[in-house]
């Protein structure tokens, strides 16, 4: 055997070449997600068409105010909002869909009691309660289109790299929530104290001031602080590591946060509107109806305080551990590369 026949069989076997790492491309959203993302904007639409008919009519009557100026600002904001959360959709947040979930159910809810006449604001004319329906059907049909099996699918296989916000956004939104609570337990406070001062005092010019300056922290403050306070909440929550429904003390302050919402809409402000109504009428100051109304104004409001501590002492102190849902992700999240 030659020299050159040696040398061939002593070099090594060639390695194959190793596959190069290639990132996985972009998965196409299924077509319920454009459908769902529709009527989102849809429903968005049809309900702040509905808010500017309000305005205008609160206009045209000589009743706008204060109010009225926050009604614009929560119109523009939502606009804004549901435009935000319905692009996260599209890009697979889901936090964006949790967001977008929360709020289209409390809208469905509240245009609901509104059509009923059980609650919050009438609606003023066919035309107002024709935009307020075609937003309810549109909104029980986005909600239904977000979670059909393909959208689930979907959500699941981009969720490791969808999920978390960014370490810059969550200090962000994480500073937005702390002062917007804040603000809005502070709120609640001075409006426990006004109705308590309103409900005890013999001047009828004090118990009007109380309960008028309480309509306008309602119509203008309450309603925008416990909006907000819920919305950072949900992204904290669902796009950061704690989870919106996997530990036990952040799914507690969600439910807490709707619930005192839900009280401030449908108890306290129905409860503001009655004692200025009685004021307006001239009823007396004791021994009357306004009594009643006072009272239950200041037992409302104490609740909603002592609700809202409650919900500070749970973000201090982080305490029962997982859910049921969070001990089943527990192990896919250690088990998941890094």
């Amino acid at each position: 055997m030659s020299t050159t026949d040696d040398r061939t069989a002593r070099r090594p076997a060639a390695r194959p070449a190793r596959p190069r790492d290639t990132a996985p491309g972009p998965v196409r959203p299924p077509a319920a997600v454009g459908w769902a993302y529709a009527m989102v904007i849809v429903a968005t639409l049809a309900a702040i068409a509905s808010n500017v008919f309000e305005i205008a009519h609160q206009v045209e009557t000589g009743v706008a105010g204060a109010a009225t100026t926050g009604d614009l600002v929560l119109t523009i904001a939502f606009c804004a909002l549901f435009g935000f959360f319905a692009e996260m959709l599209r890009a697979g947040r889901q936090w964006g869909r949790v967001l977008l979930t929360v709020f289209t159910a409390l809208g469905l809810l509240f245009t609901g009691l509104g059509l009923a006449g059980i609650g919050g604001r009438l609606f003023v004319g066919p035309l107002q309660a024709g935009l307020a329906v075609l937003s309810f059907v549109a909104s029980v049909v986005g909600l239904v289109l977000l979670y059909v099996p393909s959208v689930n699918a979907w959500m699941a296989e981009v969720r490791d790299r969808g999920r978390m916000v960014s370490q810059r956004l969550r200090k962000l939104v994480l500073t937005c929530h702390v002062a917007i609570s804040v603000g809005w337990l502070g709120l609640i406070t001075g409006m426990f104290a006004m109705s308590v001062a309103g409900a005890t005092t013999s001047s009828a010019e004090h118990q009007a001031a109380m309960y008028r300056t309480m309509s306008m922290l309602d119509e203008i403050f309450l309603g925008m602080t416990s909006m907000f306070a819920l919305i950072t909440g949900i992204v904290v929550g669902a796009g950061t590591k704690w989870g919106l429904l996997q530990r036990r003390w952040v799914a507690v302050k969600f439910f807490t946060t709707m619930g005192v919402m839900l009280l401030g809409f449908s108890v306290i402000h129905q409860l503001i509107l009655e004692a200025n109504e009685l004021v307006d009428a001239g009823a007396p100051v004791r021994g009357g109806a306004l009594d009643t109304v006072g009272w239950s104004m200041a037992a409302s409001a104490g609740f909603a305080v002592l609700t809202l501590v409650f919900m500070t002492a749970v973000s201090t102190y982080k305490p029962w551990g997982l859910t049921r849902r969070g001990r089943r992700a527990a192990p896919a999240a250690r088990t998941a590369p890094r």
